[in-house]
């Protein structure tokens, strides 16, 4: 056991951080305490430009020192396969995809997103800024049966394009 300089608490050792140079091994200071300090210190540092733009510059740096520029990237090789597979899996979203061709184009920074999979509804698309298409993404779950999405809290399959806005919206409010 041992008392935290900051909040004079009575806590365990495993509540406090490893030190050597201390002479019980532990830093004098509570993990909360070090975090709550460190994150009240963040926010300070970044209302500081000068700070904010070393940081990046040093985050640039040790983004290519420890070679992670190519780590995430897959080879040609596995992005082929991977594709040849969703082709494989869901041959109704490419069908769909490839009869908008030319038809139909997004406005730059939007993508168009199929509310319905099913032929006669293969025009009837929704656009949507790619950020916002993202997080509708996260919400909702592909149903293969009925060529259409399903709301991933309740199920319920999201079977019109106004349905399908209408959860959209309700999303954004949530922001």
């Amino acid at each position: 056991m041992k008392i935290c300089f900051k909040c004079n608490v009575q806590k365990p050792l495993s509540d406090y951080y490893t030190h050597k140079q201390m002479a019980d091994g532990h830093l004098g200071k509570c993990k909360d305490c070090t975090k709550n300090d460190s994150d009240i210190r963040g926010k300070e540092l970044r209302k500081n430009p000068k700070w904010v733009e070393k940081e990046k510059i040093r985050a640039r740096e040790k983004y290519f020192r420890l070679g992670y520029k190519d780590i995430h990237k897959p080879s040609k090789e596995n992005k082929r396969i991977t594709m040849d597979s969703f082709k494989l899996k869901y041959p109704e979203k490419i069908k769909a995809k490839s009869f908008l061709g030319k038809k139909i184009k997004a406005q730059l920074g939007n993508n168009l997103h199929h509310w319905s999979y099913n032929e006669e509804h293969y025009m009837d698309v929704i656009e949507l800024c790619i950020l916002e298409h993202n997080k509708l993404h996260r919400y909702i779950v592909y149903d293969q049966e009925r060529m259409m999405y399903r709301r991933c809290d309740n199920n319920v399959l999201l079977d019109t394009k106004d349905a399908h806005i209408e959860f959209y919206n309700s999303l954004l409010l949530k922001k």
